[in-house]
């Protein structure tokens, strides 16, 4: 059989880590194939080095039938090979035909009009739709995932590579990319997508491999396995159980937010008269598609933005708090942890020791305001062992732990001291399947106690797991699924594009 993708016994080692041990793969032209595996299973190094991004120590690379060494990405989109990462490429202060046509103009003079006729062609076999002239800063997350695909086609990519492709999309436009990716198959188009959503394998793959620890672990048709089959070559045994759901209805709120409204980054009302409570001990979801106010509601929440109007009250022992314009540092004392959406940003200093970072946001509260230098040590060790961040010393910097353990420690930071309310935004984010049961475990375990909980995530698949009640953000305002609908995906799906 003729395959447009072999890659044969690929091998890659960064310093101390083998990130790829001779890992092969193969694809047949004009299908759907999945790559799965926790982080850290080398999903995404074996896709760069497939799109040129990354030169194997070892291996061989071999698209329909013709042996290819890249020496860089020009080279591999030269190949006919495209990539679309988890990050977008999206230039914001470019309009959306720039952005399609930028790294591929071909000459010094472009032919604008030419290039819109192309890009309009393009869009109508998609089924998609696109304001050419204006700036790529006013696209929805669906909108940019789109262009991005449409880059591809503009490059005449034979071989697509998406890596996480619905992370940021709600249920209807994931489908919607799937069909479209589907269609593109059918024509020819071979597609690799690398996922951690097992509903897609098995709703839009033809076929699965599977990797761990920077292993081959197998490779199958999606037909002849199922989601639990699956699951467990994923982790490598048995899944940690999910937590129940509680079904307390009666406790009384901990946090009442009464008419929020919440000024973006761009000086426009992002989050719009919101009114919401969290009971004690309710572990509530916040489910919409990226940008639909979660960034400023949370700031909100924190501390470091100051609401347009409204009132955030909180409820101390047996006091009510006016946490409306709060400082931060107060709101911490008073029980507020933080699960931050960007870890390297807003939670860790990668140049600083992991115990250094321990005591990060946390210093001024117990046991931290009475502790220094090496007496931290304890405390990090702690919160290390947590969730099992994979580390060497801890006087290593954060800078060497890859992603998903920086995670780990930033999530068992927040949950290890007493925390009153927890907010959580993509808690999960970079985390497999156990990491993440055991994350949710651990704010169950606290809400089983006393805490409260509020996650944001862009999967509902988790948000139905793993939380109480769900509500929706949609462009700025808050609504609930009716009682009935409370646990319906496609419900509260619609209720997050703004349908009803």
């Amino acid at each position: 059989m003729s395959y447009a993708v072999e890659l044969i016994d690929i091998s890659k080692r960064y310093g101390t880590v083998q990130a790829l041990d001779s890992v092969s793969l193969k694809v047949k032209q004009g299908s759907i194939h999945a790559v799965v595996g926790e982080n850290g299973a080398g999903k995404t190094t074996l896709m760069k080095a497939l799109y040129g991004a990354m030169h194997p120590d070892s291996g061989t690379i071999d698209l329909f039938g013709k042996r290819h060494t890249f020496a860089g990405s020009a080279q591999a989109i030269e190949a006919g090979v495209g990539m679309v990462s988890q990050h977008y490429g999206i230039i914001g202060e470019l309009s959306c035909l720039e952005n399609l046509i930028v790294g591929s103009e071909g000459s010094g003079v472009l032919n604008l009009k030419g290039a819109e006729e192309r890009a309009n062609e393009l869009a109508k076999k998609m089924g998609f739709e696109f304001d050419w002239k204006a700036e790529a800063s006013t696209l929805s997350p669906a909108g940019a995932q789109k262009l991005e695909i449409l880059k591809l086609l503009w490059r005449n990519s034979q071989i697509m590579i998406l890596d996480e492709p619905t992370a940021m999309l709600s249920p209807a436009d994931s489908d919607a990319l799937f069909e479209s990716l589907s269609n593109l198959a059918k024509e020819g188009a071979t597609i690799l997508v690398v996922t951690h959503r097992l509903p897609e394998v098995f709703g839009y793959c033809d076929e699965v491999t599977v990797l761990r620890g920077g292993k081959w672990i197998a490779a199958m048709p999606v037909a002849e396995t199922d989601p639990e089959s699956l699951a467990k070559a994923i982790v490598g045994g048995e899944l940690v159980q999910r937590p129940p759901l509680s079904t307390e209805t009666g406790a009384p709120a901990l946090l009442t937010v009464s008419d929020l409204s919440v000024k973006g980054p761009k000086g426009n009302l992002q989050l719009k008269n919101c009114s919401f409570q969290i009971r004690k001990g309710e572990l509530v979801g916040i489910a919409g598609v990226d940008g639909s106010g979660q960034r400023e509601l949370f700031q909100a929440l924190m501390g470091t933005t100051r609401p347009v109007s409204g009132s955030i009250r909180f409820v101390q022992g047996a006091t009510e708090q006016d946490w409306t314009n709060l400082p931060t540092r107060e709101r911490l004392k008073q029980g507020l942890r933080i699960i931050p959406e960007d870890r390297l940003a807003e939670a860790v200093i990668e140049e600083w020791s992991l115990i250094e970072n321990a005591t990060l946001g946390l210093q001024r509260i117990p046991p931290f305001d009475k502790l220094s230098g090496n007496a931290v040590e304890p405390e990090a060790l702690k919160i290390a062992d947590l969730f099992n961040t994979k580390r060497g010393s801890l006087n290593d910097a954060m800078s060497g732990l890859s992603g998903g353990n920086q995670q780990r420690f930033v999530a068992a930071r927040a949950l290890l001291y007493d925390p009153a309310l927890v907010l959580a935004f993509q808690p999960a984010r970079g985390l497999d399947l156990n990491s993440t049961a055991r994350v949710y475990s651990k704010i169950r375990e606290l809400c089983d106690t006393g805490t409260s909980a509020l996650v944001v995530s862009f999967d509902l698949d988790e948000l139905l797991e793993y939380c109480d009640r769900i509500v929706v953000l949609c462009s700025g305002e808050f609504s609930e699924p009716k009682p009935d609908e409370g646990r319906d995906r496609d419900a509260i799906g619609r209720l997050m594009v703004g349908a009803k």
